[in-house]
């Protein structure tokens, strides 16, 4: 995997690729970059998976999120916004999550505004409004749920499914992990995630 990265605005500095390991985040490349040189990064890679690139390993909030695989891969990025604003090209898998996290980030900031709006009604003692709002919230989280499991079911020719599965459903039953598993493609469940994914539901 190459992994080509343009940050507007970047002059000097280490950039580092992450990933994952044994539930530690480790350095698997770097460069030192200085008068505006290419940025490339590699790693040999069997499978899809979560990889990270990290201008400064001691701030875990500058780092971009990202399904690596096979190929070339582009991320262009600016240092002002460097973990919001940035375009991924050359990942198949990564499309498909990051359009699974656009969507998720608005759950999120739908949740967020109706948290905020409790806050203010618990403020007023509005006993009825509040109760009003959490039974959004409580819709707004079903909605979410649901979406999350058919968004995986419906992606099953990627890794992104049985992440989705590992990472959001691994407190729901063996039957609606099983139904993400069933809907696997030979190639996905031969991933990384999706021999992860059927370990785990040995152990449910």
């Amino acid at each position: 995997m190459n992994v080509n990265v343009t940050i507007d605005g970047f002059k000097k500095g280490n950039i580092y690729l992450q990933k994952i390991k044994d539930s530690i985040l480790i350095n698997v490349d770097s460069i030192f970059i200085e008068n505006k040189r290419p940025i490339k990064l590699q790693y040999e890679i069997n499978s899809p998976e979560i990889f990270y690139v990290n201008m400064d390993i001691s701030k875990n909030d500058n780092r971009i999120e990202f399904f690596g695989e096979k190929g070339e891969i582009t991320i262009k990025t600016n240092l002002r916004k460097f973990n919001s604003e940035l375009e991924v090209s050359g990942s198949f898998n990564d499309s498909i999550y990051r359009n699974y996290l656009n969507v998720i980030q608005k759950f999120n900031f739908e949740r967020l505004d109706l948290i905020k709006l409790s806050f203010k009604m618990s403020q007023k003692k509005e006993l009825d409004s509040i109760e009003l709002i959490e039974n959004k919230i409580e819709n707004l989280n079903k909605r979410q749920y649901l979406y999350s499991l058919n968004y995986a079911v419906s992606h099953g020719n990627s890794s992104v499914a049985p992440f989705i599965a590992l990472s959001d459903f691994s407190q729901s039953s063996k039957v609606i992990l099983d139904t993400i598993k069933n809907s696997l493609t030979k190639e996905v469940i031969e991933s990384k995630y999706g021999k992860i994914l059927e370990q785990f539901l040995k152990t449910k």
